[in-house]
């Protein structure tokens, strides 16, 4: 360990880390049907304390599990979707009281404020989880169906994910892809069993097609009444899974700071989830916060890429938006060039290495997710 890995050591121990992404409401669903129990202390509470993570961002994801679970036929039935989503937040509420008050909800500014602003690695370690939609698919159409959501805890939202089709009717997607099931028709899309959460396929260029061409308006008139909800409300807006074309649109529909938790770089990685130039200049003129993604997809296509890759992300991002609109969103799973929170002392202490000043790596590590969120929460 040389002084570099010291001092990322105690940077974690000292000051607020935040991930901004994390499937963890889908996660402890998906293993609480399967039997399991106590999946937050069993698998994160301890991984949490020692790398120093006191905030994450938990979305509920609606995968193509969930969906076909809540589809009869090619349809979905009224009211299934909403009851799925019902379903995976109460089977969260129930890990989370296994925690023992461990992991808290972050709903507001004051809880937000409790859970970030004394840091300890003791026994005593708690977490905070602020709770987000990734993608809309869950209100059926309907955005007053926010409120119900904010009432449970929601606290931010995407309108969309990859896929527009068939239960998302607020914006486009970033692209599409699949085949058509035989069985459904044209009516409805049956995901490769290749497709990764981030679109990751073998032969991308013959299943993934840009939004433009799926035939969707990229802002709906329900998605624009949906994103003034949602300011009204106190929810944050997360635009990492729009089309090029409705991110575009989002300044013009909104007054507050939003965010894209978990996207990176297009000029270092050109991938369709990943933000242009343009784009990271509108978050940041809004004040916004881009969280930077580990997955390896969107770090870089280079072979071995890993962990100076993911900080040559971190670097472009700070010199193109600022270094107070960047921070961390990491998407941790099987295709993250990290194998877990333990890791990310490295990237801290890679960035200290490359002369990033500490006040900047604070920031990165936190103190901007913080402030954005701040802002919008009540």
């Amino acid at each position: 360990m040389d002084y570099f890995d010291w001092y990322a050591a105690y940077l974690h121990r000292a000051c607020p880390v935040v991930d901004a992404h994390l499937d963890l409401v889908t996660e402890v669903y998906r293993r609480r049907l399967a039997g399991e129990k106590g999946i937050l202390k069993k698998y994160y509470k301890d991984e949490f304390q020692k790398s120093g993570v006191n905030l994450v961002l938990a979305s509920l994801f609606l995968g193509e599990d969930e969906l076909r679970d809540s589809r009869e036929g090619c349809a979905f039935p009224k009211g299934a979707v909403l009851k799925k989503s019902m379903e995976m937040l109460a089977a969260f509420y129930e890990d989370m009281e296994e925690a023992k008050g461990r992991i808290q909800l972050v709903t507001g500014r004051e809880s937000l404020r409790r859970i970030t602003a004394k840091r300890s690695l003791s026994r005593h370690h708690k977490v905070g989880v602020l709770l987000y939609l990734e993608g809309l698919d869950m209100l059926e159409g309907e955005p007053g169906l926010l409120r119900c959501f904010y009432a449970m805890g929601v606290r931010g939202a995407a309108l969309t994910w990859n896929r527009r089709e068939p239960v998302n009717v607020f914006a486009q997607g970033c692209f599409v892809g699949g085949e058509l099931s035989a069985e459904c028709g044209s009516a409805c899309r049956k995901f490769s069993t290749e497709e990764s959460k981030g679109g990751k396929k073998k032969e991308a260029a013959d299943v993934i097609c840009h939004a433009e061409a799926a035939g969707m308006q990229a802002l709906t008139d329900k998605g624009v009444q949906a994103l003034y909800l949602m300011e009204k409300l106190g929810i944050f807006i997360d635009s990492s899974h729009l089309s090029r074309q409705a991110a575009w649109l989002l300044p013009s529909f909104t007054k507050k700071p939003y965010a894209a938790t978990h996207s990176n770089a297009a000029a270092l990685c050109d991938h369709p989830r990943n933000l242009t130039d343009g784009e990271i200049g509108e978050i940041a003129k809004r004040g916004g916060v881009i969280g930077v993604n580990a997955c390896q997809d969107f770090v870089g296509r280079q072979e071995g890429c890993g962990v100076d890759a993911l900080c040559g992300q971190i670097i472009y991002l700070m010199k193109t938006a600022g270094e107070d609109k960047v921070g961390l969103g990491l998407d941790l799973g099987e295709e993250s060039i990290l194998a877990g929170y333990g890791e990310l002392q490295k990237v801290t202490a890679d960035l200290l290495r490359r002369g990033c000043p500490a006040d900047s790596v604070k920031k990165v590590l936190g103190g901007n997710w913080i402030r954005f969120l701040t802002e919008i929460l009540k």
